[in-house]
C-alpha cells in the first residue's frame, strides 16, 4: 500500500509499505494492506512505517488519516523525522491541534 504525509509545506513522505502505526485520539492503531476504509483523527504522535527491511518513524502534529485499502495519506500541520523538524513550528502546530479538539469535545 502506499502511505502519503502530508503538510501545508509539501509531502514529506510518499512510499510503498507493508505497515503503519501510529495514535489516534482514541487509542493506537495500526494498518496493513488492504484494511477497509477508515478516517479518523490522530494524536499528536509518532507514525511508523515498515517497508521491507526498512523502518521510518516520524512525528506529526495530529491531524487526519484516511486510509482507502490501497492508500493511506496522513494530512498534519508539521511532520518530519525528529532532527529535521522546527521545534518552534512543532509546538504552534500541536497547540492548533488542541484548541480544535478543545473546540470540538465543547460541542
Amino acid at each position: 500500500m502506499k502511505v502519503k504525509i502530508v503538510t501545508p509545506y509539501g509531502t514529506v513522505f510518499d512510499r510503498e509499505s507493508d505497515f503503519v502505526s501510529f495514535r489516534t485520539v482514541e487509542g493506537a492503531m495500526g494498518i496493513l494492506p488492504r484494511r477497509a476504509p477508515i478516517i479518523t483523527q490522530l494524536s499528536v504522535c509518532d507514525v511508523k512505517i515498515r517497508s521491507g527491511e526498512d523502518e521510518f518513524r516520524l512525528k506529526v502534529a495530529g491531524g487526519f488519516l484516511v486510509c482507502d485499502g490501497k492508500e493511506v495519506t496522513i494530512i498534519t500541520e508539521e511532520a518530519g523525522r525528529e532532527e529535521d523538524i522546527s521545534p518552534d513550528r512543532f509546538m504552534e502546530a500541536r497547540e492548533r491541534v488542541e484548541r480544535v479538539r478543545k473546540f470540538f469535545q465543547s460541542s
